[in-house]
C-alpha cells in the first residue's frame, strides 16, 4: 500500500480526538483494535464501547473513537458479546480526577480567562471548592480543590508568560500541558524531540481547543474604517508614521503592541510584519496585558494596536483588506472558518497523553463538548457548527469572478453558483495539509463535531453538499481532481451517518472562488479547504 493510499484511510478512519471528562475512571485495558481487510491497526487502552464505536487511547495517537463496523478488536479487554464498556458520565462529581499538583504554563491569551475557567469548571465538576491564589508575579495563579470537609484533593500552577514559554517548560520536564495561541515551530518540534518527546506537532500532542481572532484596533473617535494589511504593516513597523498618510487628519501615529514573548505578537509577526521582512518599530508602547493594551488604544485617538478578539473592550476593530482585494470585517462566522485574514488557532501541548490523571482530566474537559460554552463565555470562538446565508458570500463570489484565465473555468463557476445559492454554508470548513488530502489536526476534531450534528437529526430531510477546494500552485485540472479527493476524505471520515442524516453529495471546485490570496503559504493554506453547504 503506498503512502498515500495510507494517509487517506487513517484520515477517513479515525473519527477524531474525543475526549470525556471521567475516561480515566473506566478501569481500561490494553486492546489492538484492527482494520478489516486492511494493514492499518492501532493499539492502547480501550476507553469505551457503545456498540456502534469503540473510544481507543494510543500513546502515539492520542485518544480517539473508531467506526465499530470496520475494526476487529483483539485481546482481553475487548467487549464480549452485546458487551457496553461506558465512560461515566461527566458533571457527576465522581468522574474528575483532581489529585496531585499540575503545572499548565505558556500562552497569556490562553491563561487569562479560558484556562482559569477549565481548570474551575473542571474541579467544581469534581464536588471541590475551587480557590484561587494570584502569586507574587500577577501572571501566576495557583488553583486549590478542597474537599467539603476542608482536605486539600489536588492544585494547578497556571504560569501566563507567552507562547514560548510553553515549549521551553516541556522541553525542560516543568509543566504537563503547555498553552499556546500559536501553532509550535519547527525549531521547538525539534528541541523537543531531542527531549524525548516523538512529535509536538502531531495528533495526540498537538490539541486545537478553540479559535481566536486578531484584531487592529483605533480609539471610537479614529474616522478610519478598514485598513490594507500592507498599510497595517507598514504602520506598525514605523515606514508610515502620521494619520495623514492613509487620509485621516493628521497626527503621529501612536503604536501599542503585546509583548515580544507573548503569542499574540508572535502571530501578528508571522502573519503581517515577516511576509514584508518588516520589523515592529521601537517606537511601540508594549505591555504582556491585552486588556490593559486595548485600554491604550481606546483612551488615544491617535493609538493604534493589536489583540485578540477577547479583548476589544472599548476600542474599535478595524476591517483588513488583502493585497488581492477581499475585504474582511472581524466577525465570528469568518473566525470559525479561518477566512478572516488575522484568524488564528489556540492550542494545548503534551508529551502525548499526560502521565497525571489530573492533567489528562483537564485535557479532556478542555476537548469536550462541556467546554465550548465556557470558550463562548471567555469571549473566544467556540467550535459549534453555525450558518451563514449564501448572500453573506456573494461579495466573495463576485470577486472570484476577477480570476486570471489559467485558474478559472466559466462553466464551472456558473456550476458553483448554482449549487449553492439556494442553500447556507455551514462554519465548519476542513483544512488540509499541503498538496494532499491529509486531514489537519484540526480537521479531525471537526469531522466528529459535525458527525455528531447530522447523526442527531438536526438536518434530518435535507440535502448538503461537501465541497472541495484548492490553491492556485499546479494546473487547474491536478487541483480540480486534488479538490476532489479532498471532499471525498471528508466523505469517507464521516462514515455511516444513519437514517436521520441529510443527504451527502460531493462536489469539487479547484481553485475557484479563493478565500484568501493565493500569495504565501499561509494564504494558499486558507484555500486549501471542504466547505458544507446545506439545504436551507
Amino acid at each position: 500500500m503506498s503512502k498515500r493510499v495510507f494517509l487517506f484511510m487513517t484520515a477517513g478512519l479515525v473519527a477524531c480526538s474525543i475526549f470525556a471528562v471521567g475516561a480515566t475512571a473506566v478501569s481500561a485495558a490494553e486492546v489492538t483494535l484492527r482494520m478489516k481487510g486492511g494493514d492499518f491497526q492501532v493499539t492502547g487502552d480501550l476507553r469505551s464501547f457503545d456498540r456502534s464505536k469503540y473510544t481507543i487511547s494510543s500513546k502515539s495517537l492520542g485518544t480517539m473513537s473508531l467506526d465499530a463496523s470496520r475494526f476487529d478488536c483483539i485481546g482481553g479487554g475487548c467487549p464480549k458479546g452485546n458487551e457496553i464498556i461506558s465512560a461515566p458520565a461527566a458533571g457527576t462529581g465522581q468522574t474528575a480526577t483532581v489529585e496531585g499538583r499540575i503545572s499548565i504554563a505558556g500562552s497569556n491569551t490562553v491563561g487569562n480567562q479560558l484556562m482559569p475557567a477549565f481548570v474551575t469548571a473542571y474541579g467544581e465538576a469534581a464536588g471541590a471548592k475551587v480557590t484561587k491564589i494570584v502569586g507574587e508575579n500577577p501572571l501566576d495563579l495557583d488553583f486549590r480543590f478542597t474537599a467539603a470537609d476542608g482536605r486539600e484533593m489536588g492544585a494547578v500552577g497556571l504560569h501566563r508568560h507567552g507562547s514560548s514559554t510553553a515549549f521551553t517548560e516541556l522541553e525542560k520536564g516543568m509543566t504537563d500541558i503547555g498553552m499556546s495561541s500559536r501553532p509550535i515551530k519547527p525549531e521547538e518540534v525539534k528541541k523537543l524531540q531531542a527531549a524525548g518527546f516523538a512529535n509536538a506537532a502531531a495528533p495526540g500532542s498537538e490539541h486545537v481547543i478553540g479559535l481566536d481572532g486578531l484584531m487592529v484596533l483605533v480609539s471610537q473617535s479614529n474616522n478610519t474604517v478598514s485598513l490594507p494589511i500592507d498599510t497595517i504593516a507598514k504602520i506598525f513597523s514605523g515606514q508610515i508614521r502620521d494619520w495623514s498618510e492613509v487620509g485621516q487628519p493628521a497626527g503621529k501615529i501612536n503604536v501599542y503592541s503585546p509583548s515580544a514573548q507573548n503569542g499574540t505578537f508572535d502571530t501578528f509577526e508571522s502573519l503581517v510584519l515577516k511576509p514584508r521582512k518588516l520589523e515592529l518599530t521601537p517606537d511601540a508602547k508594549r505591555t504582556e496585558n491585552h486588556a490593559e493594551q486595548s485600554d491604550w488604544v481606546a483612551q488615544d485617538p491617535l493609538g493604534i494596536g493589536f489583540t485578540g478578539i477577547a479583548y476589544q473592550r472599548n476600542a474599535k476593530a478595524l476591517n483588513i483588506e488583502t493585497s488581492c482585494g477581499l475585504v474582511s470585517p472581524p466577525s465570528i462566522f469568518s473566525i470559525k472558518t479561518e477566512e478572516y485574514p488575522l484568524s488564528r488557532r489556540l492550542f494545548l501541548y503534551t508529551k502525548g497523553e499526560p502521565k497525571s490523571a489530573l492533567a489528562r482530566g483537564i485535557l479532556e474537559f478542555a476537548l469536550s463538548p462541556k467546554a465550548q460554552p465556557i470558550i463562548k463565555a471567555a469571549d473566544f470562538i467556540d467550535q459549534v457548527p453555525e450558518t451563514i446565508a449564501y448572500d453573506a458570500q456573494a461579495a466573495r463570489f463576485a470577486q472570484a469572478l476577477n480570476a486570471t484565465a489559467e485558474d478559472f473555468d466559466e462553466r464551472l463557476m456558473a456550476a458553483l453558483m448554482t449549487d449553492v445559492k439556494a442553500r447556507e454554508r455551514l462554519s465548519t470548513t476542513f483544512r488540509f495539509q499541503t498538496g494532499s488530502f491529509t486531514l489537519d489536526n484540526k480537521a479531525l476534531g471537526d469531522i466528529a463535531r459535525l458527525r455528531d450534528v447530522l447523526a442527531g437529526g438536526r438536518f434530518k430531510g435535507k440535502s448538503l453538499i461537501l465541497a472541495g477546494f484548492a490553491d492556485n500552485v499546479g494546473n487547474f485540472r491536478s487541483n480540480l481532481n486534488l479538490a476532489d479527493a479532498r471532499a471525498r476524505a471528508v466523505q469517507n471520515a464521516l462514515g455511516e451517518l444513519g437514517a436521520s442524516a441529510p443527504q451527502l453529495s460531493v462536489k469539487s471546485y479547484g481553485e475557484l472562488a479563493p478565500v484568501s490570496c493565493n500569495d504565501t503559504d499561509t494564504d494558499r493554506q486558507f484555500n486549501r479547504r471542504v466547505e458544507v453547504w446545506l439545504e436551507k
